[in-house]
């Protein structure tokens, strides 16, 4: 149970780091998240891409 908790936050903090830097390389360090393709700001961290980026479904 413990290894499941400290996994679940390790990820958590992975997502929040990888955020972090693409809101860096946007040139907006002072965000916490950005798109990856478009580099407009995200809100929270568990998004990479924002909607308009992301692939619809085929």
């Amino acid at each position: 149970m413990f290894e499941t908790q400290y996994n679940e936050e390790m990820e958590a903090e992975v997502r929040r780091l990888d955020a972090k830097q693409r809101a860096i390389s946007a040139g907006h360090p002072e965000w916490d998240n950005a798109c990856k393709i478009c580099y407009c700001r995200l809100e929270g961290t568990n998004d990479a891409v924002c909607v308009k980026c992301a692939p619809g479904p085929e």
